[in-house]
């Protein structure tokens, strides 16, 4: 795929004064990223903030594009290390000097999900100019260092949906209107459909997500049943990379609308869910019980981002920019038990 050439236009005040994070990532214990929203002249200004010592302090890094009137270029961040990085949803942007400076990569429709892992960077998109998509999606693939990219021949994926990686192996959950797509790659070279093992778990259970340990121990996040602001959640455990996986003994609580999945080791893994509250649902025993780390009866300003960066460190992003109480940068630094709220 070919870039379009472009530039980041300032309108920071160049720190982070009224910053609020939109997104997280972080390629190590001590260094991670974090894009927010920021006061400028603009409709949105997009900022990056950047820090070294495992977010114990931030120093401001670049503007990022700004958006045109009544659109939103970006969303989300991430970087594969400190130099390479994306921010995406719907637009693509990729910088190669640690978030200095970025150029927009041409894409076939909006941009779902990014993600790096051992020197590859994949994204999920539409095949169209905007949703919703009838042709569907495509799943492309680049090295961390260039903008060559390139799509995943042989699979068939939807145009929304989320990517998981460990080391070389690839998860990829796609939806559509006609229910969920799981493909996987233990390699990134050989591919294969996995049929959706929630149905058999649970009657209207849908397959969300995937929060690997290694290259074949996941965790998979099913969900559904919806009602008055709640629904079924249930996690299966798989050691063969998804091809065949069992419930674990307890399910995370019913209410909230099922976010994301992630896992800190084979017995930590937590879930995100929001609906008239906010919830992180945190499992220290593979699934045999689970309890509420973070729960805020709030409206529903909802967890994005939830991850593991160790098996004792992580990070989440609580609520959004635009709402009366600030989105925050939440980290935990045991295992996901307490969260607690960044300071910029």
């Amino acid at each position: 795929m070919s870039s379009v050439s472009a530039t980041a236009v300032a309108g920071a005040a160049g720190d982070l004064a009224g910053f609020a994070p939109m997104s997280v990532t972080f390629v190590s214990s001590q260094d991670g990223f974090v894009l927010g929203q920021i006061a400028c002249p603009s409709t949105i200004c997009y900022g990056l903030a950047k820090t070294t010592d495992g977010g114990r302090s931030w120093t401001f890094v670049a503007d990022l594009p700004v958006a045109p009137a009544n659109s939103q270029p970006i969303t989300k961040v991430r970087f594969a290390d400190a130099r390479d990085g994306w921010a995406f949803g719907p637009q693509l942007w990729a910088t190669h000097d640690g978030g200095v400076t970025w150029k927009q990569m041409a894409q076939p429709g909006p941009v779902a999900d990014v993600e790096a892992s051992a020197g590859v960077v994949y994204a999920l998109a539409a095949t169209c100019g905007a949703q919703p998509c009838a042709g569907g999606g495509r799943l492309s693939r680049a090295v961390v260092a260039t903008d060559a990219w390139a799509a995943v021949p042989g699979i068939a994926v939807k145009p929304s949906g989320t990517i998981a990686l460990h080391g070389h192996a690839v998860w990829v959950v796609s939806g559509g209107d006609n229910g969920e797509v799981f493909v996987a790659s233990a390699d990134g070279a050989s591919w294969h459909v996995i049929a959706d093992p929630c149905p058999a778990a649970g009657a209207d259970l849908q397959i969300g997500g995937v929060a690997p340990v290694s290259t074949s121990a996941v965790f998979l996040l099913c969900a559904g049943n919806p009602g008055a602001g709640s629904e079924s959640k249930l996690v299966l455990f798989s050691t063969d990379g998804g091809a065949t996986s069992h419930a674990t003994t307890a399910a995370p609580g019913r209410g909230g609308i099922a976010g994301g999945i992630a896992a800190a080791s084979a017995s930590v893994v937590a879930v995100s869910a929001q609906s008239g509250a906010s919830w992180i649902y945190r499992s220290g025993t593979a699934g045999r019980s689970w309890t509420s780390a973070f729960e805020r009866g709030d409206g529903g300003l909802g967890i994005g981002d939830l991850g593991f960066t160790t098996s004792t460190q992580g990070v989440a992003i609580y609520g959004a920019p635009g709402n009366s109480d600030p989105s925050q940068l939440l980290m935990t630094r045991d295992a996901g038990a307490t969260w607690a709220p960044v300071v910029f």
